[in-house]
């Protein structure tokens, strides 16, 4: 193998080669060249967030009156279609308000200038309490503007979002309140449009649920569905946000009516109960909480029926049922024996004839995070975090369930054994700890290694378990006696895989190669070059017919067996790529990137079918569940994020 020089990571102080761009462990940038840097923008592409919107000599800095009658105090946030400002109406006794102002990258597009004044003028049309008022609809300065009421209340989302961090659910009283009110609004809203895009982004609400005076308001109509217009032009938009569409909204958003609103109406009820989105299998509300009383199941059952015309008729009789079932059982026992939206999904997992979609992002509390596992029965799954921890999560609730210390370092990776009994975690201490996940108990500590240990594995077969490390070392490891078996040096080792017959066991090396040692003859089968940069990633397919290599030079390497000889170079990332795995029949292949990229592909096509950018730091690691129906993802920011596969 050819030599490089060593250099120690400014961070970490972990040994990298001299021409690595990024180190192996914890990413920090190194002395190699190369680096590839991005400008920072917003969620809209726009160039330093936060700094005042000025477009086409256009300024709304505080201060800056509009239309002779508006005087900007600050902005509120940014959409993709706006930037909502908050002001002061200087013909109406300075009384607070909001005006909402087209993006400037948009003013050009005929299409979206049309859509953006198409709200305005759908939401003046409603007037009711529980929608966010609109008052006027103008152009100045070549902008769209659309002046609207001023409601200081909270965001739906961070009630959810901080109810859940705070393992406090929101009690049942306060989501019924919220929902009627909803509904209520709704009820108005559909004798002019549908919402389309019903979401807790779009709900807010103020003071106290037992008060008269608590109130809910719904807004943005960005998308929303104008009956005065014909909608045949916009059946090539996409419509509404992925986890809170109906099913016939994902299909055509121009011919829904008002029971995809109705869904969504569910889909946040569920979220309000569980912190979850009732994606793909899950579980009835009841299960996940069991102090809810049956007619909530009966209740989110019908909403989220997969056939519109099997959910509710009207907001009306929605908000009736609510009303009504804490009063009657009759909710629950209406079509008792047919729950198919909480059976298991049945259609093939081929990342084609279903929607994967995120299902929740939690905040691990370990820092930065390096791995993901799942337990072999898919009921658990562990994260490897900065802070020396090894969190295992419920993979069906998605809650917290023990938290294993025990390192003195970050912990780098983290691998069950086939049968589940066991967890294997490797860390910059040094060493290896076994943990018996009947009980997580600690149940043993390998020293062998001298230098941080970056990756370990069982083997499939259960029989032995390889750790790799920054010591330029790969050691096999007897997993019954946890005594050493063989060792190879050379290299530096900076990932691991078993061939899933378990007869190879790739090594990708600081010195760009990937190595493949014949485990029954005990020597080298292969060296694999071609990569210009760390090998960080590694994965046999299941059925063992590919070897994937991932680079911090940005490309997948795919070699096909027996011969190992390379079909293709994938180019999906513009930065390492930390984390690739297979779904478990093969079909889906997921590559997780320090570019903040999450890519899915299909095979044997090796198209792609889905990206997400979940993790703003970069996504560390990535697995599938075993039936692959999850995915669970962590990122350098310290969350988690879950997917479920939606038929």
């Amino acid at each position: 193998m050819p030599e490089t020089g060593i250099q120690n990571c400014p961070v970490c102080k972990t040994e990298n080669p001299d021409n690595a761009r990024f180190c192996i462990n914890c990413g920090a940038g190194m002395g190699g060249t190369l680096k590839i840097t991005k400008a920072n923008t917003d969620e809209l592409g726009l160039k330093e967030a936060g700094k005042p919107l000025a477009a086409a000599n256009v300024s709304y800095d505080p201060g800056t009156v509009v239309l002779n009658r508006y005087r900007v105090e600050r902005e509120l946030g940014r959409g993709g279609m706006g930037t909502v400002l908050l002001c002061r109406d200087m013909q109406n006794d300075d009384e607070p308000c909001c005006l909402k102002v087209i993006n400037p990258q948009l003013i050009d597009n005929e299409d979206l200038v049309e859509r953006f004044k198409s709200e305005g003028r759908i939401a003046r049309k409603i007037r009711h309490p529980g929608i966010i008022a609109t008052h006027d609809i103008f152009e100045w300065n070549k902008r769209w503007h659309i002046a609207m009421e001023f409601f200081p209340g909270t965001v739906l989302r961070k009630l959810i979002t901080e109810s859940d961090n705070a393992g406090t659910p929101i009690a049942l009283e306060m989501a019924v309140a919220i929902l009627t009110r909803m509904l209520d609004a709704l009820e108005a809203a559909h004798q002019v449009t549908v919402h389309r895009d019903i979401k807790p982004e779009n709900v807010m609400f103020y003071g106290d649920m037992k008060s008269p005076d608590f109130q809910v308001k719904i807004l943005d109509f960005g998308i929303a569905k104008n009956f005065e217009v014909s909608n045949a032009t916009m059946t090539e938009v996409a419509m509404g946000t992925t986890g809170y569409m109906a099913p016939e909204q994902a299909k055509d958003a121009a011919r829904v009516d008002a029971r995809a609103d109705l869904y969504a109406c569910a889909v946040i009820f569920y979220e309000m109960l569980t912190g979850l989105l009732p994606v793909g299998s899950y579980d009835p509300p009841s299960v996940l909480r069991p102090e809810l009383p049956a007619w909530v199941d009966g209740f989110t059952d019908r909403g989220l029926k997969y056939r519109a015309d099997a959910r509710y008729a009207s907001a009306a009789d929605m908000r009736t049922a609510l009303q009504n079932a804490g009063q009657t059982r009759q909710e629950s026992q209406s079509q008792p024996q047919a729950a198919p939206v909480f059976a298991a999904v049945e259609s093939a997992v081929d990342g084609k004839r279903g929607r994967w979609l995120r299902v929740k992002l939690m905040d691990s509390k370990q820092g930065r995070l390096h791995s993901v596992a799942f337990s072999p029965d898919g009921q658990n799954f562990a994260t490897a975090g900065d802070d020396g921890s090894t969190q295992i999560w419920d993979a069906r609730r998605l809650k917290r369930v023990v938290s294993l210390g025990g390192h003195s370092q970050w912990v780098k990776s983290v691998h069950y054994s086939p049968n589940g009994k066991l967890l294997a975690t490797g860390s910059g201490d040094n060493t290896v700890r076994i943990w018996d996940t009947r009980n997580w108990r600690e149940l043993n500590v390998i020293r062998g290694h001298e230098q941080p240990v970056i990756a370990v594995r069982f083997s499939p077969d259960g029989n032995f378990l390889a750790s790799s490390g920054a010591d330029q070392l790969a050691i096999l490891w007897d997993a019954a006696t946890f005594e050493p078996v063989t060792e190879v040096r050379g290299g530096g080792i900076a990932a691991l895989s078993f061939s899933p017959d378990g007869l190879l066991l790739a090594s990708g090396t600081l010195n760009q190669s990937v190595v493949v040692w014949d485990l029954m003859r005990g020597e080298t089968l292969v060296e694999l070059k071609g990569h210009r940069g760390t090998i960080t990633s590694l994965a046999f397919s299941p059925e063992g017919r590919y070897l994937l290599t991932g680079s911090d030079d940005t490309t997948i390497r795919v070699y096909e067996l027996p011969g190992f000889e390379r079909t293709l170079k994938v180019r999906n990332h513009s930065s390492l790529i930390w984390s690739i795995a297979f779904s478990s029949d093969g079909k889906l292949v997921a590559s997780a990137g320090e570019d903040k990229i999450l890519v899915l592909r299909s095979l044997p096509d090796w198209e792609e079918v889905a990206t997400f950018s979940d993790h703003p730091k970069g996504v560390s690691g990535v697995a599938f569940s075993p039936d692959g129906k999850m995915m669970a993802t962590c990122g350098r920011e310290g969350g988690v994020a879950v997917y479920a596969l939606q038929a």
